[in-house]
């Protein structure tokens, strides 16, 4: 991300000021479905399969320029659930129309990418950057456009203020107002816009007539209870997979997890269980729950709006194939189903993590119970027994305590994390102590 000059002041600004300050990164995560919309025939929307981003771009049929009449200059997706009343959410903005190897936010007399938070006809907000003939002809700059109770707020950085074309925004909001930082260095707000049930927007949009628009939306990442939660969807019938085990989290440092995981050999997986994280924005380095996904290689997870503790907490992974559906439940309460795609003969783990050279991880995993499998005896059940010895890495340790070879074994997951390399984190290296099983496989 290109850094931009904060030495300047707002211009056109109706009823805030800003403050610069520093904050810490931010975690990347899907939490909630987005729903695409265009309000021009040449302006489309897309968005990912687990809606971690999205992307608004086209060219601009209608006319009459933005401002000058109706909305009918933009394309985007929304969130299909309203958040609630606090939050935050993270999202870095690409420029990317790029038809001589030099990107932009779009072509033409102008153009623009945001973020909108709408609560209702008086209080909304968007947030993004503009290119436009009387705030920034020449390039692009900061945009905040919006209405408190009625009264307009917001403003424009003067022209050429940012330069390049991949910025991070966070966004934090209450029902009382709402704040943005930029690419974790300066801070605008808090805005006097109640956001107690905002839809969430990310568009593009073109000036007038003829204008390109082209913006793409990474990295969207929620915190947990930001958006409402969706009605947990249970398939009928039994499940392929059912997979339980009582997680005790425990570590020191700046992350540690406990996770069980199944997986086939064609690079899918799922793991659902605890994870601390203190530099998680989401999670505040408390133990939440959370799982991770591994969809052809694509790697998304999700913490959840439940916390969890340091005691023991029963968790099960179900999976039904025929409607390529997981659910994760938290002792008898389902907490999330999620969208999953297995090839068996499947493979499932016990697995202890932690972050970086010097954290530690400390986890007990007790009484493991899988059911697989629906052709019996030929492709059910559990081969041989649990490996704790070929999938250990930088200092973590699986260790099967009780002796039981398949079901009802108990695990301890512990170790300092060493040998890293310089900058290496869970998120760039395997850093974990593993378990693991196969399903009965004809023989094998």
């Amino acid at each position: 991300m290109t850094k931009f000059n904060i030495k300047i002041t707002l211009i056109s600004v109706f009823s805030t000021g800003f403050t610069l300050l520093f904050t810490h990164g931010q975690v990347f995560a899907e939490q909630t479905q987005l729903s695409n919309y265009s309000w021009d025939p040449g302006l489309y929307s897309t968005t990912s399969t687990y809606n971690d981003s999205a992307h608004a771009w086209g060219r601009r049929a209608t006319t009459g320029a933005w401002g000058t009449g109706a909305v009918n200059y933009q394309s985007g997706p929304t969130t299909v659930n309203r958040g609630s009343s606090s939050g935050t959410l993270s999202v870095v903005l690409n420029g990317t129309y790029c038809p001589n190897g030099s990107c932009s936010y779009g072509a033409g007399t102008g153009y623009k990418g945001l973020v909108q938070f709408w609560n209702d006809p008086n209080n909304y907000i968007a947030f993004g950057l503009i290119h436009d003939p009387g705030v920034s002809p020449t390039g692009t700059t900061l945009m905040v456009e919006g209405a408190a109770n009625g009264r307009p707020v917001g403003g424009y950085w003067p022209g050429n203020a940012i330069t390049g074309t991949s910025h991070l925004f966070t966004f934090d909001w209450t029902a009382y107002g709402i704040s943005v930082t930029i690419d974790n260095q300066v801070t605008l707000g808090p805005y006097p816009v109640t956001e107690s049930s905002p839809s969430i927007s990310f568009l593009a949009a073109g000036r007038d007539t003829g204008d390109i628009s082209d913006t793409t939306f990474s990295d969207i990442s929620f915190s947990p209870g930001a958006i409402v939660a969706q009605p947990i969807v249970i398939p009928s019938g039994t499940p392929y997979l059912s997979y339980s085990a009582t997680l005790n989290e425990g570590g020191s440092g700046t992350g540690y997890s406990a996770y069980i995981n199944a997986h086939d050999a064609t690079n899918d997986a799922l793991s659902v269980g605890i994870q601390t994280d203190s530099t998680s924005p989401e999670s505040n380095g408390q133990p939440y729950y959370a799982w991770e996904r591994v969809q052809n290689g694509v790697f998304t997870y999700d913490y959840l709006s439940l916390a969890a503790s340091y005691t023991d907490e029963p968790v099960t992974l179900k999976w039904w194939p025929y409607d390529s559906t997981a659910v994760f439940y938290a002792g008898s309460t389902p907490l999330a189903d999620i969208s999953l795609s297995l090839n068996p003969r499947l493979f499932f783990n016990v697995e202890g993590n932690a972050r970086i050279n010097g954290d530690t991880v400390n986890d007990t995993i007790t009484n493991t119970q899988i059911s697989v499998g629906d052709t019996c005896p030929t492709y059910c059940g559990l081969n041989g027994s649990w490996n704790t010895s070929s999938f250990n890495f930088y200092g973590l340790t699986a260790n099967n305590t009780n002796g039981q070879s398949q079901n009802g074994a108990n695990f301890t997951i512990n170790g300092t994390v060493s040998g890293l390399p310089t900058g290496g984190t869970w998120d760039t290296n395997e850093v974990a102590g593993i378990g693991m099983i196969a399903q009965y496989w004809n023989g094998q």
